[in-house]
């Protein structure tokens, strides 16, 4: 005794397909929604990061720069 003792006919091939079609692209928007959706506040937090780093380097810049154009006095001159 098998599983499926009737083939299907083609109508019934044919309607399977179909829903199993369906039902795979709704998973598949549903997953796309949901990894979309947390992706604005992520990117806010990257760009605040990126301003905190540029900051960080630019004062990194200023010091260094500050420090080369006045040398301390008791630095010694070669």
């Amino acid at each position: 005794m098998s599983w499926l003792q009737y083939a299907a006919t083609r109508r019934q091939r044919a309607a399977m397909a179909c829903l199993f079609l369906t039902g795979a692209a709704l998973i598949a928007a549903a997953a796309a929604r949901l990894s979309y959706a947390n992706v604005e506040p992520q990117r806010a937090k990257a760009a605040q990061r990126r301003k905190v780093l540029e900051d960080f380097i630019a004062r990194k810049r200023a010091a260094i720069a500050g420090a080369d154009s006045h040398p301390s006095p008791d630095a010694p001159n070669t």
